[in-house]
């Protein structure tokens, strides 16, 4: 089944983790997809390749380099999906990062960083997306926040900050442009085994004591669990869907 047939997306940090499994999630559906990313390769040796993957299911693809800081390179990735595809019909802002502290021995510097990938390159992704989303028959912007973004947790003040921004920017821009019919809507993924944790679950036995005890689920999530998630909201089946949190998390929220 081809629930994305003919549509076009640019899904950013979309070469590991939750993004690559976006992005081949897309790929599979029929949809044509901007895999856009700082890196070309995956962060783990072990990760399956997004081009592979695409590869595989025959999906029309291509591959920009893109820092979420920078509005130019930004301006470049969204003017070769364009000229590319013809269009944008969905923009997925996946790009992230996260550093352990608690505020007062988070290093300025660091916020900064937390700041401008996790919130104001989301920011800048979508200002410069919309002009081509209006063009769309049914404009979609995914945005990735987080449980942090919902609920607190211990040495995150940075991070917590920057996806409850995600969050409430995500309620805030589905009001704005409804009238348009742009979808404006968010995952909340859960702890989902990433490269990004991947130190973490391997060297840090109390804190993934903590994050087991904390999902109710048997089992942590997997980045195509995200992917199936998004691939509802970036299809017809949601299109009276805007403004919402999804929490896929494995209960976390639920307590």
């Amino acid at each position: 089944m081809s629930r994305l047939a003919g549509k076009v997306a640019l899904v950013t940090g979309a070469s590991s983790g939750i993004g690559n499994a976006i992005a081949a999630t897309f790929g599979r559906e029929g949809a044509s997809v901007v895999v856009a990313d700082v890196r070309r390769d995956p962060k783990l040796d072990t990760e399956r390749s997004v081009f592979d993957k695409l590869d595989e299911v025959g999906a029309d693809y291509t591959f920009v380099e893109m820092d979420v800081t920078d509005p130019e390179q930004i301006q470049s990735a969204i003017d070769t999906t364009v000229s590319e595809f013809g269009g944008l019909d969905i923009l997925v802002n996946n790009a992230g990062i996260y550093y352990q502290y608690t505020v007062d021995e988070t290093p300025l510097d660091e916020w900064d960083e937390i700041m401008d990938v996790n919130l104001r390159g989301l920011f800048l992704c979508c200002k410069l997306a919309l002009p081509h989303l209006r063009e769309s028959d049914n404009g979609k912007i995914i945005n990735l926040s987080s449980i942090l973004g919902l609920v607190g947790a211990g040495n995150s003040g940075a991070y917590c900050a920057s996806k409850g921004a995600v969050s409430n920017l995500t309620r805030q821009m589905a009001l704005d442009y409804a009238a348009e019919e742009i979808n404006v809507n968010a995952l909340a993924p859960g702890i989902i085994e990433t490269a990004q944790n991947a130190e973490w679950r391997e060297n840090d036995p109390e804190l993934l004591a903590d994050w087991q005890a904390s999902t109710p689920w048997p089992r942590f999530g997997q980045p195509e669990d995200i992917a199936d998630a998004a691939l509802f909201l970036a299809s017809d089946e949601s299109n009276f869907v805007t403004g919402h949190i999804l929490s896929v998390d494995g209960g976390w929220t639920a307590r």
